[in-house]
């Protein structure tokens, strides 16, 4: 990576980067041993389908992700002839490339001119863009290999995450609720784009009004492989989360580069070597950035590109106008991958921008920084806008109207999305935990959450340092400033997730490391640095092997086949039971259900927030469920599939719609007869979801 490309604790030596090939292979065996025995834990299919698994899977579903971000850095190139005699170029470039890339995507999309053709070509530009670099990118981002015990933690916590991706979404990670929200839409809203020819918004699920730039380059991923994202037993799935994994590779070494320029520039008697490595081992080590970077979620895309704008802001190589404009530009794509990087990342580079400029140019720079940033979000603001008359649809209602949604609706949503709480309470949850949690991560919204692994404590220990040393006092305030506002935009601006403050990485993570690297003692510094990367890796692999219920690879080598019904399973997932029973027949309905990913052939639901398929009919016959089974027979549904447990609890949140009563709707459920198959709950046998066919006369 990038990060190991400096030598020293002396920024005035400079060498080649040196990649040691003995080193290079010890380390590939070591890496090898240790997948050998993650994989080995746990049921499941013999070892050695498991190992072909990960083999053929990896290079499988591998080709399209890896493609498209060597292409993301041949577009990068663009601007090589803005960054002159930037040393870390490669990371600046790669993350312009994969903005360009991205915005390209989505622009082609929603023209609905994504297809097959325009995606490769598309990417192939990229790669024959890159093709006069190809023997100089491998050096420039691995740098200097040698054997170590940071090394080696490096490739293992790498390879540790490829494997962890390689899972079947929707199997792993409890704090995400088994990837919910990549089944209801980070995966869900691409397969509908493929299906519908267009990136557009749709009514019946909300967060088609994000600005979807990941999602859109999952639907690309899909297209490269020529077909859909279910085709070739839903392969696309595992492209997503293995871009998902090259995001955290690459900001594992964009973190690096930026920890190692600052040192460089602001803390000259720190090492820079040990601060790099320490920086990539503790992004690839900390449990959050394993769990959104194994996974077919955004945040890794905040991560990256937060990394490199805060690279550009401190590059003291560039004229101060050219950082403005390529920091807003990545700032920009950040935001159209997640909006809430707006006030999540944006204020933490800007103050950093800033501070690294003279005041007399600060008007200057944020004019052209809001600028540019508007103009690289304008695509998502314009369709939102033409797709409901609202640009920032759901939110400012007030301002901007209500879209296609009731009042209700509107006051629904809100709820869902804030905090009730004093000022006091919001700032208390950064630290404290929230007495109404049900589990670890609802109770920890904070920085104590266990997912965040070391990476705050070490993080004050550096800020600290820098603002008690007199030379680094003043980098010291500039970091907790910007600090401040981001976690200032968390207390005020959103419902206090753990997860959201995953855009605080790049300044976190940073910190810690340079905390480390400032140790006067050498062999102190060392010790250091090495222990707590063990520690870490550690730390994440103990937090892994907790998933699955113990037992995370017991499906590895049957893939997302396990929910599409592609095998004979003593106890087969929900959704492949509803694929068996899919005859094309009609269409299949999920009451109460939103995460329709793995449903085969014509499938309706919605969002909880959205319009039900069956409100206004029960709106307009509330005492009569006969008409409710007639208005949906007319819609051409031919099963109906009942999540009991996601319908109780939108009932105790206050989340159902004014015409649904809770027992009125229980009373139609069962005037449907017996379900032709139910899921119960092993604890208490209270059922959590039945499958119902729709057929016969009217009752």
């Amino acid at each position: 990576m990038g990060a190991m490309s400096d030598v020293g604790a002396n920024p005035g030596i400079q060498r080649e980067p040196v990649v040691g090939v003995r080193a290079v292979l010890a380390l590939a065996l070591i890496g090898m041993l240790f997948v050998g025995v993650l994989i080995s834990r746990g049921e499941g299919g013999p070892w050695s389908a498991r190992a072909m698994g990960v083999l053929f899977t990896s290079i499988d579903s591998g080709w399209a992700p890896l493609l498209y971000m060597i292409g993301s850095l041949g577009l990068g190139r663009a601007v090589r002839g803005w960054l002159g005699a930037a040393r870390d170029r490669w990371v600046i470039e790669l993350g312009i490339g994969f903005t360009l890339m991205l915005s390209l995507t989505h622009l082609l999309g929603v023209l609905g001119l994504l297809t097959t053709l325009s995606a490769w070509a598309l990417t192939l530009v990229g790669v024959v863009l890159l093709i006069p670099d190809l023997r100089r990118v491998p050096s420039d981002m691995l740098g200097r290999v040698t054997l170590s015990p940071i090394s080696v933690a490096i490739v293992c916590s790498s390879l540790l995450a490829l494997v962890m991706s390689l899972n079947p979404a929707g199997m792993l990670w409890g704090s995400e609720y088994s990837g919910f929200d990549a089944l209801s839409y980070h995966l869900q809203l691409p397969r509908e784009w493929i299906e519908h020819g267009r990136i557009w918004p749709s009514d019946h699920n909300v967060y088609s009004y994000l600005p979807g730039y990941i999602e859109g380059a999952y639907a690309h991923m899909a297209l490269l492989s020529g077909g859909g994202m279910l085709d070739h037993a839903a392969r696309a799935s595992i492209s997503a989360q293995l871009l998902s994994v090259l995001m955290l590779v690459l900001s594992a070494g964009a973190i690096g580069t930026l920890c190692s320029a600052c040192v460089r520039r602001y803390v000259s008697q720190a090492d820079q070597r040990t601060g790099s490595v320490l920086a990539a081992v503790l992004t690839l080590s900390t449990p959050w950035l394993l769990v959104v970077g194994t996974i077919a979620y955004n945040e890794m895309a905040v991560v990256l590109l937060g990394a490199c704008a805060l690279l550009v802001a401190i590059s003291s190589e560039l004229p101060i106008h050219r950082r403005a404009m390529l920091t807003a530009l990545l700032v920009g794509g950040a935001c159209s991958c997640k909006p809430t990087a707006i006030f999540l990342l944006a204020p933490a580079v800007g103050i950093v921008l800033l501070a690294s400029a003279a005041p007399k140019r600060w008007i200057m720079i944020t004019g052209l920084c809001v600028v540019i940033g508007a103009l690289t979000i304008s695509p998502w603001l314009i369709r939102n806008a033409l797709g409901s008359g609202n640009p920032v649809f759901p939110q400012l209602p007030g301002v901007f109207g209500l879209g296609h949604w009731s009042v209700e609706q509107h006051g629904v949503y809100a709820s869902a999305h804030r905090f009730e709480g004093s000022l006091i309470d919001r700032v208390g949850m950064l630290v404290l935990p929230d007495p109404d949690g049900m589990d670890h991560v609802s109770r920890f919204r904070g920085l104590t959450n266990l997912q965040w692994g070391l990476t705050p404590l070490l993080a004050l220990f550096g800020l600290l340092t820098l603002l008690f040393t007199r030379s680094t006092r003043r980098l010291g305030m500039v970091a907790a400033l910007a600090l401040g506002l981001v976690v200032l935009g968390w207390v005020l601006l959103t419902h206090l997730q753990s997860r959201f403050l995953i855009p605080l990485a790049p300044l976190l993570i940073p910190l810690g490391a340079i905390g480390v690297a400032g140790v006067p003692s050498v062999p102190v510094r060392r010790a250091m640095s090495r222990v707590l990367a063990i520690g870490a890796l550690t730390w994440c692999v103990g937090f892994a092997m907790l998933q699955g219920r113990g037992n995370p690879f017991s499906v590895l080598d049957l893939g997302p086949g396990v929910f599409l019904g592609d095998y004979e399973l003593a106890n087969p997932p929900w959704t492949a039971t509803l694929n068996r029973l899919y005859t094309g027949g009609g269409s299949v309905y999920l009451l109460g259900d939103a995460t329709p990913f793995y449903v085969r052939g014509d499938v309706r639901y919605n969002s909880v927030y959205d319009r039900w398929l069956i409100e206004d009919v029960i709106a307009t016959h509330p005492d009569k469920p006969s008409e409710w089974t007639q208005a949906l027979r007319a819609e051409g549904i031919g099963l109906v599939v009942v999540s009991f447990s996601e319908i109780e609890r939108y009932a105790r949140s206050g989340w159902l719609p004014g015409s649904i009563d809770l027992e009125s709707l229980i009373r139609w459920i069962e005037s449907l007869g017996e379900p032709i198959e139910v899921w119960s709950d092993p604890r208490t046998d209270a059922p959590l979801r039945a499958i119902f066919r729709i057929s016969g006369p009217t009752p």
